[in-house]
């Protein structure tokens, strides 16, 4: 197995290549470093680790398409774009356990497949975890009792304390609607497997919904049509705090202060989860109205810096200091593009395990790695 990595930013170009059992890392006026990489999670660890301050990294040969479903056997399902669709108007978590990117979409007319899909941070490759069932268009459920596929928006989060991956909302695959799907849905990692938690009420949806897990009070904060609500998986039970209707943007935990942070039409607002606190607080924040404007940016929030790290596609970064409420912009060249039919939703995470940030940009594409600069945030 072969693989050649660049690292770019303004002065320098990295290139490592992955040639078993020994990793060969070339920085330019250096003397080649070696690695054994029989462990796989060592070595990609080395391989984010040796990124210079505010670069990016392309991980070749690492596209999602190539584990798909195989559109041979499952033609009824391609839609309009096949197997590009599980990215259009869809996001996806980060599977903190085992320290992976997963993604769940499709919907519309755009692909019909409900697989969901994991990037392994630790052996920089792809699997599908399940495979696509035969849906009942425009029904939230499949004959085979799995959620139907959707655009999932941001309607989906990773329930760290349960180890289970929340769904709900988003845009049904139907040829024409296919918004309101309201039930809620949660995926065991180990099992593989669908469970629809039935509870008593459950929020209105639209298309556009977002939501964001909260560690410290245990539940997946979500936004709709109805307001701002929670969701409680220990007791599979839903709340409703406001009734301010947010669509379009992305959310985001600040787990230093307990701030639940939505970014994105133009807005930037907060409420005081911590603190019960459910009355919303517009932020006037300089220096990055253009990526406030987008619909449903990336939005991470980096513990390590205390930043918000927002990217919507191309070279510019940008981090957010949340008490002076001023936006940084930091220019890294060889930064991804977006497919087209995409906003970037849940597919910039933060992984704590390389203090570093992920991107997979679509279907087609390579993931990529993105370190910040060491000051000046």
């Amino acid at each position: 197995m072969f693989y050649c990595l660049s690292v770019m930013n303004s002065v320098t170009k990295n290139s490592l290549k992955l040639i078993n059992p020994v990793i060969v890392l070339t920085i330019v006026g250096l003397a080649p470093t070696l690695i054994n990489a029989d462990d796989s999670k060592a070595s990609a660890q080395h391989i984010v680790s040796t990124m210079p301050a505010n670069s990016w990294l392309e991980v070749p040969n690492t596209q999602l398409a190539d584990v798909g479903a195989d559109a041979e056997k499952y033609a009824d399902l391609q839609g309009y774009i096949g197997i590009d669709g599980v990215t259009a108007y869809s996001g996806g978590v980060f599977d903190n356990k085992r320290n992976r990117l997963v993604i769940w979409g499709g919907g519309h007319w755009d692909y019909m497949g409900n697989e969901v899909y994991a990037f392994d941070v630790d052996t920089l490759s792809w699997e599908r975890l399940t495979d696509p069932s035969d849906p009942n268009y425009c029904e939230e459920t499949n004959s085979d009792g799995t959620p139907n596929s959707r655009h999932t928006y941001n309607g989906i989060a990773y329930i760290d304390h349960a180890d289970r991956m929340f769904g709900s909302g988003g845009a049904l695959a139907c040829r024409a609607g296919g918004c309101g799907a309201r039930k809620t849905w949660v995926f065991d990692f180990d099992l593989k497997q669908w469970t629809d938690m039935n509870p008593k009420i459950t929020p209105e949806t639209d298309c556009e919904n977002l939501s964001a897990y909260d560690p410290e009070s245990k539940k997946v904060w979500w936004f709709d049509l109805e307001g701002l609500w929670s969701y409680d998986y220990d007791k599979n039970s839903w709340t409703k705090h406001n009734e301010d209707f947010i669509s379009r943007r992305t959310a985001v935990v600040d787990t230093k202060r307990g701030l639940l942070i939505a970014i994105g039409e133009g807005e930037v607002v907060a409420y005081d989860i911590r603190n019960r606190n459910f009355t919303q607080k517009v932020w006037s924040t300089k220096g990055a109205d253009e990526l406030v404007e987008q619909w449903s940016p990336g939005v991470a929030y980096d513990p390590v810096t205390d930043r918000i790290v927002s990217w919507s596609g191309g070279d510019s970064i940008y981090t957010l200091n949340i008490d002076t409420k001023v936006w940084t912009e930091h220019q890294a060249k060889g930064g991804p593009n977006l497919d087209a039919l995409n906003s970037v939703y849940g597919i910039w995470r933060y992984v704590s395990s390389l203090n570093a940030f992920i991107i997979m940009p679509g279907t087609l594409k390579n993931v990529y790695f993105y370190k910040l600069p060491e000051s000046g945030l």
